[in-house]
């Protein structure tokens, strides 16, 4: 028996698998200072008894630390002269001729970046000492400063590591085990500085607030399990214990796993171009799915804000290099509060209503009107009850809020308020979903949007209209879609080792070792984490690059016969990735910058072929509702329309419909059909 449990803005997800194959589920809001109760409280409501083998999390935690500031107090050490890259960030802003723009915050107050002297070159060689005195005095001050993590990044550590592992050895003879350590040679052993600091400060800023919060988790989960996995950005779970000394890798854990079961999903169905779309309580998330594998990006950043346009550009937040799925997210969700700007225009988010006091509907305290409300005002939301009937809706004070708050300063009636409320929200996420698809060379029309999530189902269609996609996924669950990601999801560990050698010089045997240690490291890890190592299995990747450029592209290793046979593969494979990512390659120099190593080991069989042999009964839980009048828009106005449950769904049936499920509500529109597939996923198409 497995529990998957998704916490998202506004409601926590919970999906438990039982030992005899069936699946349990439950919707509770989210309030992060009793998520261990309640989720106890939802494994003894789905009736599960007995031993639990594994609870899987998702969790923003660590994000919203780091863009609400409540990282622990940290400290920094770094070579003389060096003391200032965090601040610095490369020299890098958003936008040059902006003159508005104010820099954020440095993840470290300079009063705690100190430096010291010693220094290691560019081939690894110790040209001066580490300067042992001056490296106490370093560490008493930042005692004096009561931090709880300090972060140690010297230069070209990621080639020669001894003196970052002495400087660790002092800080434990000095303090103790009292302050968390974290070396940039073990969290990012790669070239780039500003990239490798930043990194390391965020993760060792992250150790105490997340081991904070795995700790208050596990005392409510052990009494059913003592084995809790932890969703990564880069869809792999990972031990709780390797959390603790890694939560940079947890920073985008929640959206990652909806991202996985979609395409889990596409590789079950046969779906070789798929864009995934997760709408919850308070974003949006896109991402681009090919082959049934999403889209990977190497390094991103955290806390610039979100900024679709430029997202492929720096924004202004702080450097992250770890593997995550490539996701574009917007403010744009649920429960986004609607108001009006200075100028008079209708606006959407980014703030939204939360879980506490949530949208005015659900009867908590809220006061502005949100999309949830326009949802309901427009009649594709139950006016009486959602999530089950757990959620008591007041439609009455949904209409008011609308009318008073967005109709009446606009000169609108409140249908065409609440109609543009959700125009607007769509708008916002189209920006996402054109950032994943046409701004990166592929075009829509040609993908199926799989949709998902609280809100996902709703504004699919539109979406896809909007994108002149003709067909939309309704997988199971999509309410709950991110927390079954995480029942599927395989262990997964990423590690990285700097080259920097041209292709031409590349020695097959040389690179074969690295591979070869990487691997043991590998098998190290997973073994204590429980896993066979007959289990593990291993991608390999290279990083490559024009000589002259400073990014490269990522690419599969190729199986080689030899230095030349390596060499042309490399160069194809390269030129091919530079072709259909830039538009163009030459015949320029290439080199290698890293090696990486993906190591991987499958947890469950669980199969979505399975999964439908299930839906009726969980449907079956919804009292089929009578049919009521839904506002589709200045062009159709108000439509009488059915509603169905899913296994209602026999045949094709014309919009305009609604289905309602105990976790997400389905809208089809005027000018669309649903069927549902041998998977139990309902299938829109546009007619």
């Amino acid at each position: 028996m497995r529990v998957g449990f998704d916490i998202g803005g506004t409601f926590t997800d919970v999906i438990v698998l039982r030992d005899d194959g069936n699946i349990e589920t439950a919707k509770v809001l989210s309030l992060l200072d009793r998520v261990g109760e309640d989720i106890v409280a939802c494994i003894r409501q789905s009736g599960a008894a007995g031993h639990i083998d594994n609870f899987v999390h998702g969790t923003t935690i660590a994000s919203n630390a780091v863009i609400e500031g409540t990282t622990a107090p940290t400290g920094y050490i770094t070579t003389r002269g060096f003391r200032d890259d965090l601040e610095m960030r490369g020299e890098r802003r958003p936008n040059l001729q902006d003159p508005l723009w104010v820099r954020s915050r440095p993840l470290v107050p300079r009063r705690l970046r100190l430096e010291i002297g010693e220094r290691i070159l560019g081939d690894g060689t110790v040209e001066r000492p580490l300067d042992v005195e001056e490296t106490r005095q370093a560490i008493r001050a930042l005692a004096a400063q009561n931090v709880e993590a300090i972060a140690v990044c010297l230069i070209n550590s990621y080639l020669n590591p001894a003196h970052e592992r002495e400087v660790a050895r002092l800080i434990l003879a000095e303090l103790g085990a009292q302050v968390v350590v974290c070396l940039s040679s073990d969290i990012y052993p790669q070239i780039r500085e500003y990239e490798r600091a930043s990194t390391t400060v965020i993760n060792a800023s992250l150790i105490p607030v997340v081991d904070r919060y795995l700790d208050q988790l596990e005392h409510h989960l052990s009494a059913y399990s003592d084995r809790l996995l932890v969703m990564q950005s880069n869809g792999g779970i990972m031990s709780s214990e390797v959390a603790r000394q890694k939560p940079a890798y947890m920073i985008e854990s929640g959206p990652a796993a909806g991202v996985l079961a979609a395409a889990r999903l596409a590789q079950e169905v046969g779906l070789d171009k798929v864009l995934s779309f997760d709408m919850g309580g308070t974003t949006a998330k896109a991402c681009l799915i090919e082959n049934g594998l999403p889209s990977e990006k190497a390094a991103g950043e955290i806390g610039g804000g979100v900024n679709v346009t430029t997202y492929q550009f720096y924004k202004g937040g702080h450097a992250l290099r770890v593997p995550s799925l490539d996701i574009v997210e917007v403010g744009a969700g649920g429960g986004s509060i609607a108001w009006i700007g200075d100028g008079g225009a209708l606006r959407v988010g980014p703030h939204s209503a939360g879980a506490e006091p949530g949208p005015v509907c659900y009867a908590r305290g809220g006061r502005k009107p949100t999309v949830t409300d326009a949802n309901v005002v427009n009649g594709y939301m139950n006016p009486k009850a959602i999530a089950g009937t757990t959620m008591r809706i007041d439609r009455a004070a949904a209409w008011e809020a609308v009318k008073s708050q967005i109709a009446d300063p606009l000169g609108l009636g409140t249908y065409e308020a609440a109609y543009g409320i959700t125009q607007v929200a769509n708008s916002a996420m189209m920006r996402a979903l054109r950032a994943v698809s046409t701004e990166r060379g592929r075009d829509p029309r040609d993908f199926t949007l799989v949709s998902f999530g609280g809100a996902g189902p709703i504004h699919a269609a539109a979406l896809a209209e909007d994108m002149e996609s003709a067909k939309v996924l309704g997988p199971v669950f999509p309410g709950l879609f991110s927390a079954l990601g995480l029942l599927l999801a395989d262990y997964r560990h990423d590690y990285i080792r700097s080259i920097v050698t041209p292709l031409a010089a590349i020695d097959p045997n040389a690179i074969l070792q690295h591979y070869e240690e990487l691997q043991q490291v590998a098998r190290d890890i997973m073994q204590r984490e429980g896993v066979p190592g007959e289990a593990v299995r291993f991608e390999h990747y290279v990083d490559l690059k024009y000589n002259y450029q400073l990014q490269e592209l990522t690419i599969p290793f190729p199986t080689t016969n030899g230095s030349r046979d390596l060499l042309v593969k490399l160069t194809e494979r390269f030129r091919e990735a530079h072709e259909q990512a830039f538009g163009y390659n030459t015949g320029d120099p290439i080199e290698l910058v890293s090696l990486r190593l993906r190591a991987l080991a499958t947890i469950g069989d669980m199969r979505f072929s399975d999964l439908a042999a299930k839906i009726a009964p969980a449907s079956d839980a919804v009292t089929k509702s009578e049919p009521r009048e839904a506002f589709f828009g200045p062009q159709h106005g108000l439509l009488p329309t059915s509603v169905f449950r899913r296994s209602d769904i026999v045949g094709v049936q014309d919009g305009p419909l609604i289905v309602e499920e105990p976790d997400t509500t389905v809208v089809v529109p005027p000018g669309w059909s649903i069927s549902r597939d041998e998977y139990g996923s309902l299938v829109l198409m546009k007619s």
